[in-house]
Parts: structure tokens; C-alpha cells; sequence
């Protein structure tokens, strides 16, 4: 066993750690939502004016691949688009649900893992955003996704998908813990968000492993440990892999703006039709 693992292992020995084996594939469930809304607001990318503009291009109902709790779904519902959300995540989908329905929308949600994907519906756009694809770490679970969606598209229909570039989007120690985040939670109580990451650099694989620590009135009360594997792609990569699976006029945009990709840009927007 190497150091870091060892170290990482002692870490979940010595803390209240809160981590089942079955959720190794969802980590989005309890404080990990709570945290996830609060470090993940609505604008903190300033995508959604972009992704709006380029619906409106291509009029018609949308969907949302890993909507999440509805960071992205939400706004673009408010301006009267029709977009429908689909998560692995029944915690993620029923705090979609609840924030919806606080504002009078009622958008048709569907509890299934992309690479599952059925739904009776075709779409004019379909959104896969904040580099959630890099959580396929299969290629062929990863590839069939891909088909999927093209499955699901209307002839002409777009599909846009985020892909961040990881050497640009953060200055991780890899093998070290770092805080990352720290803020407070909705019930006033602390939450410190740490990671510590290691690279498979062959495969092209990050695996991070996420600890959250909840502090009430300096008191540490709660541990929770989660790992996340992610596989990132180089954009000529990933234009190649949307060939394969029947995409073209595949075009790249930088910056969540319709100009072309920039050295320094930290997610690259891949636009493409069927």
C-alpha cells in the first residue's frame, strides 16, 4: 500500500466517516447535495445566457443529461423554455423537483443513468454540462451515451456538451489533501470541503477523493467521504469520438462564448448535429 492510500485510510479511521460501498457510483446523496447547491449556484459559470442562445437557435424541447438539483433546468425554464431533466440520483431529482415547484414549474423528470437512457420524447437540443460526461469513465458506457443521445435527437437537433480541461481548471497537489471550499450550510452550520486527488495519466482517469467535515459551534459533528473517479478527453479526442457516433458539424467554442477555443480556456463547449 502506498503512502497516500495509507494516509487516506487513516484519515477514515480516525473520523466519523459516513461512506457506503453501494454508493461508490452516486456520490450526490445527503450533505453532498446540500453542499453541492451551496458551493454550485445558479450563475457561478455564467453558461446558461450561452446555452439559451444557442437553443433558441434550434426551437424546441429540451433535455438535460445529470441535471442535477437543477442548477442549469431551472433558469432556462424561467425563460420559458421546455426542458425536461434526467438523473441517476433520486436525491438530486427530488431537490430538482422541490426548487421547481417553489417557482410554480413543473418540468418532466426522469430518474435513469445516461448510459440507460430511454425516454418516449425526441429533442431539438440536448445539454450534457459541467463536464458531467467526464463521469462516464467507461469508454464503451461512455461511447453508448453518446449513441444514445443521437437516438434521442430530432433530425437537425443539437447536442451540446461541456468538457473541462484539467490542467487548466484547477492546481491540485495530486496525493495531497487541500481545502477546496468552505461555507455555510442552509441549517447555519460549517462545512469545510477538502480533496485529494490521484492521476491515471495513460487512461487519461483523475480519481478524487471529496471529505466533508461539518462543523457546529467549533465542534466537528459529521465526516463524510466520498470518491469520485472522472476520464477527461482531448477535444480533437472527443470531436472524433462524436464522429463515431454519428454527430457532424461538430464545432468548439471557448469561454461559454461563440468564438473559437483559447489557450487558458478552462472548458471547452463541443456544438454538433444530427
Amino acid at each position: 500500500m502506498n503512502s497516500y492510500l495509507a494516509t487516506l485510510n487513516a484519515t477514515a479511521r480516525n473520523s466519523l466517516v459516513t461512506m457506503s460501498k453501494k454508493r461508490f457510483d452516486d456520490v450526490y446523496y445527503g450533505l453532498v447535495v446540500d453542499a453541492y447547491e451551496l458551493f454550485h449556484p445558479e450563475g457561478n459559470l455564467n453558461d446558461v445566457p450561452f446555452y439559451a442562445e444557442l437553443i433558441r437557435q434550434r426551437p424546441g424541447r429540451v433535455l438535460e443529461l445529470m441535471c442535477g438539483s437543477g442548477r442549469v433546468l431551472l433558469p432556462l425554464l424561467r425563460q420559458g423554455f421546455t426542458v425536461d431533466g434526467t438523473d441517476s440520483s433520486p436525491e438530486m431529482l427530488a431537490r430538482c423537483k422541490s426548487n421547481a415547484e417553489a417557482e410554480g414549474l413543473n418540468p418532466e423528470l426522469y430518474e435513469q443513468f445516461a448510459h440507460e437512457l430511454r425516454l418516449s420524447h425526441r429533442y431539438c437540443t440536448i445539454l450534457l454540462t459541467y463536464s458531467s460526461f467526464a463521469l462516464l469513465t467507461h469508454r464503451d458506457e461512455a461511447f453508448e451515451v453518446l449513441r444514445f443521445i443521437h437516438a434521442h435527437l430530432e433530425e437537425g437537433g443539437q447536442f451540446l456538451l461541456d468538457m473541462a480541461i484539467p490542467w487548466v481548471h484547477h492546481n491540485s497537489v495530486f496525493g495531497a489533501w487541500q481545502l477546496s471550499r468552505q461555507g455555510v450550510l442552509p441549517n447555519g452550520r460549517s462545512v469545510l470541503v477538502s480533496r485529494a486527488a490521484t492521476v491515471e495519466h495513460l487512461n487519461q482517469i483523475e480519481t478524487v477523493h471529496v471529505r466533508y467535515e461539518v462543523y457546529d459551534e467549533g465542534c466537528l459533528i459529521e465526516t463524510l467521504l466520498t470518491p469520485m473517479k472522472m476520464r477527461f478527453y482531448g477535444m480533437h479526442e472527443l470531436i472524433l469520438l462524436l464522429e463515431k457516433a454519428g454527430f457532424s458539424n461538430i464545432q468548439t467554442f471557448g469561454g461559454f462564448q461563440q468564438r473559437e477555443v483559447q489557450e487558458g480556456d478552462g472548458i471547452i463547449t463541443f456544438q454538433c448535429f444530427k
